[in-house]
């Protein structure tokens, strides 16, 4: 009888513990940077001088305009 649960403990020690599967999350990306790249943009995190962070679209010649701005300009319906 010493002789199974001293096989049994030895078992349980030496066994590998059992892996739990990783936790995945899923994302999206931020459509408003989305759009601006798409259309020739390149997104931007700019912060304010009082340290407010805001998205903006940056194109090629310089111009800036907040990145959710551009979004709701070519989608606002009224």
């Amino acid at each position: 009888m010493q002789r199974i649960l001293l096989s049994l403990a030895v078992a349980a020690i030496a066994a590998p513990a059992v892996a739990q599967p990783a936790k995945t999350t899923t994302t999206l990306a931020n459509p408003a940077a989305t759009f601006c790249v798409e259309n020739g943009g390149a997104y931007e995190i700019k912060e304010s001088g009082t340290g407010d962070k805001a998205g903006v679209c940056v194109f090629s010649d310089g111009a800036e305009i907040d990145a959710w701005e551009f979004l709701r300009a070519h989608f606002d319906n009224s």
